[in-house]
């Protein structure tokens, strides 16, 4: 066995590992904070990398739109949301690490009430 091309690669996997946990960033939230929000489902994007909810929340005389991160498909499946868990018009509850620029309503999701009372997360 030639341990050269051996080395060239798993020196070359090195150089790649940092671009993967790059992406997989939370430095635009503040995960020091947690927001519960409350409204009603108008978009669920339920495909890779990320899956992305998109909440309509009531304030006052005007309806704000939230766009919240979730983890991959293939995590959420494993906590019990399913592509047809959500659907629009469901009233849900959402725990999310706010936007570090609080001017945008958006967040990573941290923990969603079903409209059944079911949690899926960890809800604190």
């Amino acid at each position: 066995m030639n341990i050269k091309p051996m080395v060239f690669s798993l020196v070359l996997l090195g150089f790649t590992a940092p671009i993967a946990f790059a992406h997989h960033s939370y430095s635009a939230f503040d995960m020091a904070r947690m927001v519960e929000i409350v409204g009603t489902v108008g978009e669920v994007q339920y495909k890779n990398p990320h899956v992305w909810l998109f909440v309509d929340v009531q304030t006052g005389d005007k309806t704000e739109t939230w766009a919240i991160e979730a983890g991959g498909p293939n995590i959420l499946m494993r906590q019990g949301w399913m592509a047809n868990t959500l659907k629009p018009g469901d009233r849900i509850n959402v725990q999310l690490a706010p936007m570090k620029d609080e001017t945008k309503a958006g967040g990573a999701l941290q923990a969603l009430r079903l409209p059944d009372g079911k949690v899926i997360g960890a809800w604190k």
